[in-house]
């Protein structure tokens, strides 16, 4: 009866055996070591290993080693302590130095703090036990082992048991034969003591100072099975022929837990086993070959393991309620699989479907293949279409179709129930058909390369297209009525109000090329791709989409979770399936992937378990407290982020930035390191955040960050500088306003030599205007006489008939227009009167000068019965400017002219030593008294210009100017007996 209870129960757990996938670490991945000789895992999460000449601290991504100890000796042995007090120790090889593990990092102590292992005593040398394991020798030398527990201490000496009670300190010696030998079946559950004697088939136990003998399951006894034994973990684990079993002691009996077959164990595992529950692994410890991690899965993979076969999978029907058929006749189950029906390996696996008897419908060669149920499968028919290529067939709402291409045209044939050669209706496309899905009694949802076409059975068209221009792959509708497709590279898209909306994709796009997608009872959609398989809840999904904040965050699930093969296959009808057991199934590239989706776990940091802890900063390792201090200089830095966690990082979404204004998350590979480039002195906040529960809601972190200045980078500096350059500003400032003030003074004082300047090229000017006015005044004053008489000859000529009057007026006119021509030609000189200079370059008669205006008014005078006489020294010359001169006489004579009637003007000249006297004499009426005074005024006032066209004519102002202009006077007298006479004083 024994045996076949032991029967059933090997059989019963080598079919719920569970999968793993295997990490290796040695050397030439990561392992500073490949000699491992204990682990243990720590109250915060990390695993640590003992290992010659170090300890190396495990965070699920990277080894930390610490080997920096003072210590003589470098080869630590086994973990012992309290895990929960935070206080694991572990001795070197000669038990004289300790390491203690705490707050996460070991530290050297004194072996006083922590009880010894051993020791001698009444000259005896005795050994704790805090492990057992399938190397442990058992030393001649050591006189007593002994285990320490929480009610007291058994001693295992002299081929007896003796056990100490820690509170009264009385020892009692237990009577029982013990040789040193049985200890290596020794294990300990909380306080109890067991010893598995394969001799005698039964298990001593051990409590409290009491024996007793136990029933267990007899691989307990078994003379081939191994038991590995840790006291700090209370881990015990039975291993049995390759198949590794977890010992628990509930309800006080023992209880074994089936963990995996893993055949290996025999040659590799030597003397290090942790199993960590949580995370669901399996650390192996190898004294060679270094750390294998066994990662249990609640993916199933069924493969056909047929030999040449590949494990390709696309298309399966539910069958059965546990198990998946495919056209090759081969039934897959969670765990294994088996042919059910004869039939040859296809490469066309992509459509399979079952009608309402339950017969097999599927695509090969282009026909249509029908096994029959009620054969076995073995019989089948085949359906073809003539001039027509089967592209696809599909199982709708009681629909079946097919797509067929004929050419370039695309035609959906919709059949008569389940009667494949009755053809109902014939449906043209536009595009192929790739995926079909019945909406309701009348419309149809025809997924194709150009969108989903909308086709209604009862108006016989197609009523409008969804997502134009999107190559469908997969149509789906959930349990709440939702439809969702997939598309060939264009991701995944959720139909809403008749359009396609597209769903955000995971952060790697991965999700571009989704396959398909199913929901559990959880209303947690699954969706295969062609990397890896992603889970997000619908409900959040969905309020996501409703109202976008943040982003939505998928949990993948890859190779590192149990899957054997990344890939998983779509584009096939159907590519998902939700058996009657509540499992679901997707096709892959290597076999079906089975799971219960309330089994598979999503593994996430807690909220607490981020540390920021250590740095490297110029090459070199520093451990941080509250903040990290960054001296001036560096060029860059790598902070360290600590958190424990086994499974894939990328789902928990680690990221990491500095709070400066242009900072963006940035994404934490493996290696959970943020590094920190070159920065501008300050204060900043390190900010983390990361995922810690399904929910979508991060946990952020905050560390402060200081990045010491240079001197010249402090705001000390900063002022000073400041202040310099102000100082040097006002400096400049003040040079400059001088250098200003003296250019202005310069410049004023050139300003004031110009402003002189101007005044006396304004006054040039304004006397430049005055001499060309004055110029035109005095040629009109000279011309007008000559003019006027020449004007009243012609008109007495113009009057008189006789010609001896006449010859006379022509005489005269002749010789006043030959003297008036004459005179113009000296107009020339006229111009620069006011500008020549006083002296001329050769001398002249005064007399020559005087006659040549006698001429031009004689016969003008003697129209009016007056004689001009000269009578002017021939002698008397000077070298005075000419036309001055001329200027002055012709105006002088002209004056007397028109003032003379029946009278004579006289002119004599003489010589008295500095100047040459012309006198002019007329008889006619004569100045006033007055007049006379007024012109020889003029001669004594300073600024004569000012003077010019007061009181009386023009002539004489301008011969008074002309004098003065020359140094020279003029005088004016009453003439004798009556007339004027004028003396010009010319200064010579």
């Amino acid at each position: 009866m024994k045996l076949l209870y032991f029967i059933s129960f090997l059989f019963f757990l080598s079919v719920n055996g569970q999968n793993y996938t295997t990490q290796w670490y040695n050397t030439d991945n990561g392992l500073p070591q490949n000699s491992i000789k204990d682990i243990v895992k720590d109250k915060y999460g990390f695993i640590w290993l003992s290992m010659e000449g170090r300890i190396v601290r495990y965070d699920g991504s990277n080894f930390v080693q610490y080997n920096n100890f003072k210590l003589k000796n470098l080869s630590f042995g086994d973990f012992f302590g309290n895990i929960k007090k935070d206080s694991i120790a572990v001795f070197n090889a000669s038990e004289k130095d300790l390491l203690l593990v705490s707050q996460r990092k070991p530290m050297a102590v004194s072996s006083v703090q922590i009880t010894k292992p051993g020791g001698t005593a009444n000259q005896k040398v005795y050994k704790q036990l805090v492990k057992n394991n399938f190397t442990v020798r058992f030393i001649s030398y050591v006189d007593s082992y002994f285990i320490r527990m929480k009610s007291g201490s058994y001693y295992f000496e002299d081929n007896g048991i003796t056990y100490v009670d820690k509170k009264s300190k009385k020892s009692k010696k237990i009577n029982l034969n013990f040789p040193r030998s049985k200890l290596r079946r020794l294990f300990i559950h909380g306080d109890y003591v067991f010893v598995a004697d394969a001799e005698n088939k039964k298990i001593l136990q051990l409590y409290q100072g009491k024996y007793s003998y136990i029933s267990t399951p007899l691989m307990y006894t078994d003379a081939d099975t191994k038991i590995y034994w840790q006291q700090i973990t209370g881990q015990v684990f039975i291993i049995s022929h390759g198949k590794i079993y977890r010992s628990e002691f509930l309800d006080k009996k023992l209880k074994l837990t089936y963990l995996l077959d893993y055949k290996d164990i025999d040659k590799e595992i030597s003397g290090a086993m942790f199993y960590d529950e949580a995370m669901n692994k399996l650390y192996l410890g190898s004294s060679i070959n270094g750390l294998k991690i066994l990662s249990l899965s609640d993916f199933s993979v069924s493969r056909k393991k047929l030999p040449y076969q590949d494990e390709v999978c696309y298309a399966g029907i539910s069958y059965g309620g546990n198990s998946v058929l495919t056209q090759e006749g081969i039934r897959y189950y969670s765990n294994t699989s088996e042919r059910i029906f004869p039939a040859s390996q296809s490469y066309d696996k992509r459509y399979i479907l079952q009608d309402n008897t339950g017969n097999l419908i599927y695509r090969e060669n282009n026909t249509i293949h029908i096994r029959y149920k009620n054969t076995g499968f073995t019989k089948y028919d085949s359906i073809s279409f003539q001039n027509k290529e089967i592209d696809g067939l599909y199982k709708s709402g009681g629909l079946y179709m097919a797509s067929l291409v004929s050419g370039k045209e695309s035609y959906l044939y919709l059949f008569k129930q389940d009667r494949f050669k009755e053809i109902e209706r014939i449906i043209p496309c536009k595009d192929n058909i790739d995926s079909v899905l019945r909406y309701n009694k009348d419309l149809l949802y025809l997924g194709s390369s150009g969108g989903i076409y909308v086709y209604s059975l009862i108006g016989n068209k197609t009523e409008k297209l969804i997502g134009k221009g999107l190559p469908v792959k997969q149509i789906i509708r959930t349990k709440d009525g939702n439809i969702w497709f997939t598309t060939y590279n264009r991701g995944l898209y959720l139909i809403k109000d008749q359009k396609a909306v597209r769903v955000p994709s995971d952060k790697n796009d991965f999700l571009a090329n989704a396959h398909s997608l199913m929901e559990d009872r959880n209303s947690n959609l699954w969706i295969s791709s062609n990397n890896g398989l992603f889970k997000v809840n619908k409900n959040i999904l969905l309020q996501h989409m409703k109202t976008p904040k943040g982003d939505i965050t998928y949990y993948r699930y890859t190779k590192k979770q149990g899957l054997s093969n990344n890939e998983f296959n779509g584009s096939a009808n159907p590519s998902a399936h939700e058996l009657k057991d509540g499992q679901l199934v997707f096709p892959s590239m290597e076999g079906f992937v089975f799971f219960y989706p309330e089994n598979i776990k999503t593994y996430y940091p807690g909220s607490e378990d981020f540390y920021l802890e250590r740095a490297r900063v110029k090459g070199k390792m520093i451990q941080l407290k509250n903040s990290l201090f960054l001296e001036c200089g560096y060029k860059n830095a790598e902070v360290y982020i600590d958190i424990p966690y086994y499974s894939d990082l990328e789902n928990v979404y680690l990221q990491a930035k500095l709070d400066t204004e242009d900072s963006s998350w940035v994404n934490i590979k493996n290696d959970k390191t943020f590094r920190i480039a070159t920065i501008e002195p300050g204060t900043y906040n390190l900010l983390v955040r990361f995922l810690s529960s399904e929910t979508g809601k991060f946990v952020y972190k905050t560390f402060p960050v200081e990045v010491e200045a240079y001197f010249y980078q402090t705001l000390f500096f900063k002022i000073l500088i400041t202040g310099s350059i102000i100082f040097i500003i006002l400096v400049i400032v003040q040079m400059r306003t001088n250098f200003l003030r003296l250019k202005n003074k310069v410049l004023k004082n050139t300003l004031d030599h110009k402003d002189k300047e101007l005044l006396e090229t304004n006054n040039k000017l304004k006397n430049e205007s005055d001499y060309q006015k004055k110029l035109v005044e005095s040629i009109s004053h000279d011309i007008t006489t000559p003019v006027k008489f020449i004007a009243l000859l012609s008109q007495e000529l113009n009057q008189s008939e006789d010609p001896k009057t006449q010859k006379k007026y022509f005489d005269s006119i002749y010789k006043t227009s030959e003297q008036l021509y004459k005179f113009t030609l000296s107009l020339k000189e006229y111009t620069e009167l006011y500008k020549q200079q006083n002296s001329a370059e050769e001398e002249y008669s005064i007399y020559d000068l005087i006659e040549t205006k006698r001429l031009l008014f004689e016969e003008i005078a003697a129209q009016k019965n007056t004689f001009i006489y000269n009578f002017c020294d021939h002698q008397l010359k000077i070298k005075l400017n000419k036309n001055v001169l001329l200027a002055v006489f012709h105006n002088i004579i002209d004056n007397a002219v028109k003032n003379t009637s029946n009278g004579e003007i006289t002119i004599t000249s003489a010589f008295t030593g500095s100047y040459v006297e012309i006198h002019i004499a007329d008889t006619g009426t004569g100045m006033s008294d007055e007049q006379m005074m007024y012109y020889s005024g003029l001669f004594k006032k300073k600024e004569n210009e000012h003077m010019i066209f007061k009181n009386y004519g023009l002539g004489l102002h301008m011969v008074v100017q002309l004098l003065i202009k020359m140094n020279s006077e003029m005088t004016f007298h009453q003439n004798t007996p009556h007339g004027t006479l004028i003396k010009i004083l010319i200064k010579i």
